[in-house]
């Protein structure tokens, strides 16, 4: 009853009270979101009782951890707003929620991610355009035609020692050069052509 009359005497507490009503209905949703968007982290790429998760179970877990987190976060800012929670351990969550999200993305999981391939194609997707060349030159000195898909990626390098080096790599390859004198995309489209004739390109 004195709760009742506070609030008619004091609207900004009675609106207070009810926001704090409605956020309290949202908990069960941030269950179910969380639980579901762990699953579909945990699982996606692998399998459930035998039985693989399609692809989108990988973009689905960071649409679902988003939407976890708008509620999660509009239900500790009611709670900072109605002084029932510090303000700084609030904020402090919801920033953790957001760096965690970030981490979820289907890219973030794929650059943090250990990298396909052997060791010479890591190193010619290095950020370090030195190493991309060298492993490029070693890349042709194999002469293993793993390496050609790659190779031909590094046509269109932003470094141009980095270019030559694949260029000729690629021509110890395949015992001929398909691009004398060219660089960029008329170059990789032509080395891809004369790859794809010989079955080493898909």
């Amino acid at each position: 009853m004195s709760d009742a009359v506070d609030g008619l005497r004091d609207p900004r507490k009675l609106r207070v009270r009810v926001g704090l009503a409605f956020v309290r209905t949202l908990r069960p949703a941030l269950y179910v979101l969380l639980v579901a968007s762990a699953l579909l982290t945990f699982w996606a790429g692998s399998g459930i009782g035998g039985r693989a998760l399609p692809r989108w179970a990988a973009s689905a877990a960071p649409v679902l951890f988003a939407v976890f987190l708008v509620v999660f976060a509009v239900y500790r800012l009611a709670l900072v707003r109605a002084k029932k929670y510090p303000a700084a351990m609030g904020l402090f969550q919801i920033g953790l929620g957001a760096l965690v999200w970030v981490l979820l993305l289907p890219g973030t999981r794929q650059r943090i991610g250990r990298e396909e391939g052997d060791d010479v194609q890591v190193l010619m997707r290095s950020s370090d355009p030195r190493v991309r060349a060298l492993a490029a030159e070693v890349a042709g000195d194999r002469g293993n035609p793993r390496y050609a898909a790659d190779l031909v990626e590094r046509l269109d390098d932003s470094d141009p020692a980095v270019r030559r080096a694949a260029h000729a790599a690629l021509v110890r390859l395949l015992r001929t050069d398909v691009s004398p004198g060219e660089e960029g995309p008329a170059a990789q489209q032509k080395w891809r052509q004369a790859l794809r004739a010989r079955g080493w390109l898909g």
